[in-house]
């Protein structure tokens, strides 16, 4: 189907664009059907209107498939193009910004100000209606010019999106998109990004098969060699022996994959990971890259149970069961997300296996091991060891020296991305010294927030990760009562069914310890009886979809006590707070804010 043409001309889109944002009405119905269908999904997202917050992701691998077919196409386009303002972007299917080709120094650093880089991410829920996100919502080719665009600041730009597809599946694999300046030529900027996402998938045609070629004959020669279950994968293709399929059921399967998939991802080198499968048995993962030339084409693995016993066959149900019924001191949930975790972090206790926890803050990392220790080692020593200030490290070093070498103690290095480099290096010696000892030593675990760097990662032999509040929201309910029973006067406290349900809603950006935070905050306003959603803080009124930045959270606390102050009146809020009637509706819809609104 042919993308759709401006109707209109640049400021009565603009017009038509706060109109929508100001009322419930459609725009403008000469507003084409894939911009107003976009504008709609941006304000479910509750995207910021005056200001983006575009997330930064990750470092791009820029040695995926998808970089390494487009990298001669990105060139020659980017030559073609020299001394034109004009910028060539490639993202992956999420919205990722892989690469960037600036070809004009001013539109580049006009860029670099709205975060369009590589590691940021343009997809809808984040950036609005724009030529990357939409062109993957939508799965067709975009374009997106000035008023066009959900967000004001990127009102100066036009940009054209076309999907690259994979050239035997089908599916989207990334955007190739050409941004310039508003009111440049659409018709021709879709033209050549439509060509060049052509020429892309064509390489990619050439290159998938070659890769598989070299992936196959990897896994063949593996096979050959080893009697024991095979697997070998890539982006596109899976390939299990006969071996594997017999001694592992759907699930583990299934898990086993997701866990080859992660050690594959930027490994260049043999190595071995041992890793917790679903029916509680550990297997031992011998990682072997496939290359073609020198790009990487996949991997086999060399998979060994850790049960020999078992090996011939899949655990039992019971046996499945009997694991997942571990119940951890202080600690509830038993949601399937939860208990897989509690399952994985207690193997590694009793295996005696040095183990980074991973999570975002709040999660409940250090809780959840002081949990697991107090189970097997009641009153065992158990030392949390933050990362000093520079000048106190030499103390806290020998400190860490004396505890590891408390037999059946548990040590947990905390908040080590404080560490300098070469404080970093005489941790990691301290680790491989007592690691290699013969004595009994301490039993060490690491923890690390979500997306945050550690070099002594590498120290650390078994990984788990905590699922976030909101992965295991099935908990919410059992967590709400067991946090009462600890606060101060928190058992004099119910929570009723509907603001239970509230509570599901919601997000939990600050996971297990904002819901405490949120549950004190009640009790120092209602003292006994039955929780409604109205004693909840403003916070739980809302249920946006996007971490709030501290202004945008204090707005909404104020619209939030305004409107309750007002009984709902949205007309009398906006007076009291200076602001238009259109513009605290906005607001409201912009923070999910859910509040009966007098009529």
């Amino acid at each position: 189907m042919a993308e759709e043409m401006p109707t209109l001309d640049d400021r009565a889109i603009a017009d038509a664009r706060d109109h929508f944002l100001a009322s419930d009405d459609t725009a403008d119905p000469q507003v084409r059907r894939m911009i107003l269908a976009s504008w709609k999904r941006s304000r479910e997202n509750n995207v910021g209107i005056d200001r983006l917050r575009i997330p930064y992701v990750r470092d791009p691998d820029l040695e995926a498939p998808l970089c390494r077919s487009a990298a001669p196409i990105l060139d020659a386009l980017g030559r073609q193009l020299s001394g034109e303002s004009v910028s060539i972007i490639l993202t992956d299917q999420t919205g990722l910004v892989l690469d960037r080709r600036g070809c004009g120094s001013e539109i580049t650093q006009n860029l670099d100000d709205i975060s369009l880089a590589p590691g940021f991410s343009y997809a809808e829920q984040f950036a609005g209606t724009n030529g990357i996100g939409t062109a993957i919502s939508s799965g067709r080719a975009t374009l997106v010019d000035g008023g066009e665009h959900y967000a004001q600041e990127l009102g100066r730009f036009a940009c054209a999106g076309v999907p690259i597809k994979h050239p035997t599946r089908g599916k989207t694999l990334g955007v190739l998109d050409l941004t310039a300046w508003s009111q440049a030529p659409g018709a021709m900027l879709m033209a050549l990004a439509t060509a060049t996402a052509r020429q892309i998938e064509e390489e990619l045609l050439a290159q998938t098969g070659l890769r598989e070629l070299a992936l196959f004959q990897e896994y063949v020669r593996t096979c050959q060699q080893s009697a024991g279950p095979v697997l070998a994968l890539n982006n596109d293709v899976v390939m299990t022996n006969d071996q594997l399929r017999l001694v592992l059921d759907a699930g583990e399967q299934q898990a086993l994959i997701g866990y080859a998939m992660d050690a594959m991802r930027g490994a260049d080198r043999e190595s071995v990971r041992t890793v917790e499968l679903p029916s509680g048995r550990s297997a031992r993962l011998r990682f072997m890259p496939a290359r073609i030339d020198s790009a990487p084409a996949g991997g086999v693995f060399r998979v060994r149970l850790a049960d020999a016993a078992a090996a011939g066959r899949p655990r039992s149900g019971a046996a499945t069961r009997a694991r997942a019924t571990i119940t951890l001191p202080g600690l509830v949930g038993h949601g399937a997300a939860w208990t897989r975790c509690v399952q994985q972090v207690d193997s590694c206790y009793q295996a005696g296996d040095w183990v980074a926890i991973e999570g975002e803050p709040g999660v409940g990392k250090r809780a959840l091991l002081r949990a697991v220790h107090q189970l097997h080692k009641p009153g065992g020593h158990f030392r949390v060891m933050e990362a000093p200030d520079k000048q106190d490290f030499d103390a806290w070093h020998s400190s860490l020296a004396h505890e590891l070498s408390i037999p059946d103690a548990m040590i947990v290095l905390a908040r080590t991305d404080r560490l300098d480099e070469k404080q970093t290096a005489a941790v990691s010696a301290l680790l491989v010294e007592a690691a290699a000892s013969p004595a009994e030593h301490a039993r060490v675990a690491i923890t690390i927030t979500a997306g945050a760097p550690s070099d002594l990662r590498a120290s650390f032999p078994r990984s788990v990760e905590v699922p976030p509040l909101r992965h295991h929201i099935d908990d919410l309910s059992e967590l709400v009562g067991h946090l009462l029973a600890e606060l101060p006067n928190g058992d004099r406290l119910t929570c009723s069914p509907k603001a239970l349900a509230q509570l599901c809603r919601l997000n939990w950006p600050g996971n297990v310890a904002q819901l405490r935070r949120v549950l004190h905050y009640v009790i120092q306003h209602r003292r006994t009886g039955i929780i409604e959603i109205e004693d909840l803080p403003a916070e739980c009124r809302s249920a946006s979809r996007r971490v709030l930045s501290p202004i945008e959270a204090l707005e909404r606390d104020a619209i939030v006590n305004a409107l309750i102050d007002n009984g709902g009146n949205a007309t009398a809020a906006a007076m009291l707070l200076g602001m238009s009637r259109a513009t605290i509706y906005r607001k409201i819809r912009q923070y999910g804010i859910m509040l009966s609104l007098a009529r």
